[in-house]
């Protein structure tokens, strides 16, 4: 009888310890689709893109909003993109423009299931 009572505590400890991790943010992944796919973006480490066209990219990141603007400015200066206006005076949002020739983007970070990107194409 003991151990019948200790495999099924053990069993359920398992069960609410995988129920417990994770990381489920509420969104459906998409593709990363162009332009997005060819700039070497921060998205396959915990994170999910959920929305994907030519001229916006939405990805929702496990990490905080400081650490993923980190990996995002990076990440695109290393393609080439320079850094212009930043501005995070709206409460819980920053938005960072880059230039990259005549292209511009405009990378918006916000709270979102942790922390949310959006990057426009302008």
């Amino acid at each position: 009888m003991k151990q019948v009572f200790v495999r099924i505590f053990f069993v359920l400890m398992v069960a609410i310890s995988l129920s417990a991790c994770g990381w489920k943010p509420g969104v459906a992944a998409v593709p990363i689709t162009a332009p997005w796919s060819g700039m070497n973006l921060p998205v396959t480490d915990n994170a999910i893109v959920w929305a994907s066209s030519p001229t916006e990219l939405k990805v929702v990141h496990k990490d905080d909003q400081k650490t993923v603007m980190g990996k995002y400015t990076e990440a695109l200066k290393a393609q080439g993109w320079t850094l212009g206006k930043f501005d995070d005076k709206t409460s819980g949002r920053y938005y960072i423009d880059m230039t990259k020739g005549a292209d511009k983007i405009q990378v918006e970070i916000y709270e979102f299931k942790n922390t949310g990107v959006i990057i426009t194409k302008m």
